[in-house]
């Protein structure tokens, strides 16, 4: 079983020259915690989450850190907040700053071809709930942890046929 066999091929994809206010209101509307980021060229850049607005909602001017790489595949899925609690965040719309500002530039990633196992071992070395899927270095799909449990059922099941 390879990567391609377990994602989730449907990602939404932000863009890093994104207003912060577009990201807000996109991440609302689309009803999720974060997404990889593209640059102009579609190439991945990094990933920015709900997490990535919060600090920068609350420290303002500071964008992130290696210290905050994995938010967005750890902390952000831990929790995620409501639509109610997205709207309360106070997005400066003058300010300039972009997803670009703000995003984890960190991409935990493997290639659509990537045996399960091996996906499994990028999760679990990385400390990480979720790895993009890339074919060609554009972004394929997305495996998160449930995604490997439910392949793991499925083939128990399949065993005890």
């Amino acid at each position: 079983m390879h990567a391609r066999d377990v994602m989730t091929h449907m990602v939404l994809i932000a863009g890093a020259d994104w207003s912060l206010a577009e990201l807000k209101t996109w991440l609302i509307d689309n009803g999720i915690t974060g997404a990889p980021v593209v640059g102009a060229s579609g190439e991945l850049v990094g990933v920015v989450s709900s997490t990535d607005l919060l600090r920068d909602d609350s420290d303002s001017g500071s964008s992130s850190s290696d210290d905050t790489a994995h938010d967005f595949y750890a902390e952000s899925l831990d929790r995620s907040l409501s639509g109610a609690e997205m709207r309360t965040l106070h997005i400066d719309v003058d300010s300039g700053r972009t997803v670009g500002d703000i995003m984890t530039p960190m991409v935990f990633s493997v290639d659509a071809g990537t045996e399960v196992d091996e996906v499994a071992d990028v999760m679990v070395r990385g400390r990480v709930h979720r790895v993009l899927v890339t074919r060609q270095g554009k972004v394929a799909g997305i495996i998160s942890a449930l995604d490997l449990v439910k392949a793991l059922r499925d083939m128990v099941r399949a065993q005890q046929e």
